[in-house]
């Protein structure tokens, strides 16, 4: 049986997602990942629960909740684009955000709430960023080139961030993330 995982994450509208996959699909011919995301897939990890027993799911749903009782939608914009890895066969590639005091806040939030429920996180420092592709498979990766290729710092896309979910892995399916519950964010007056 696959062991799937849970997640909390910001939720981003349909128009962001859209403008990923059209940034994906200007560099995909020139760039070889093993796997490209879905555009359904496409999120800002907030809080990487794991495997999450029911019981402990349920409280972090609780306390979430509760964070964001008065939490407002946050305004972000996209700012470029990064790997994580080696420099030469980086294992991920992603879009990253201008720094957002209300993002970092925001996930803070999360954080604490899921602490409340006893789940044991990643304690490296938040560094949000949307996941496009996986896994290069060829030799010589050009970081600089696909920063010219994809131009997201010139393209200045904007978006609010409106939403949370709890997400659901299922490996192996496109989309790979199955919301299970959301909440929306307050508008801001």
């Amino acid at each position: 049986m696959t062991k799937t995982h849970f997640f909390y994450a910001l939720t981003l509208p349909d128009e962001t997602k859209g403008f990923l996959k059209q940034t994906s699909e200007r560099i995909k011919s020139e760039f070889a990942f093993k796997k490209w995301l879905h555009q359904d897939d496409y999120h800002i990890t907030l809080a990487f629960l794991g495997d999450a027993p029911e019981e402990m799911r349920q409280k972090s749903l609780e306390f979430v909740n509760d964070a964001l009782t008065e939490a407002s939608r946050i305004d972000l914009q996209l700012d470029n684009i990064g790997i994580f890895g080696n420099v030469e066969t980086p294992r991920i590639l992603w879009a990253g955000m201008k720094p957002s005091e209300q993002l970092n806040n925001l996930r803070k939030k999360i954080y604490v709430a899921c602490e409340e429920a006893c789940f044991t996180l990643d304690k490296k420092p938040f560094k949000p960023h949307i996941t496009l592709a996986r896994k290069f498979t060829e030799n010589a990766f050009q970081l600089h080139r696909m920063q010219e290729l994809a131009d997201i710092s010139n393209r200045a896309h904007r978006f609010q961030g409106a939403a949370v979910t709890l997400y659901q892995t299922h490996l192996g399916q496109a989309p790979s993330y199955q919301p299970i519950a959301t909440f929306s964010l307050k508008k801001r007056v």
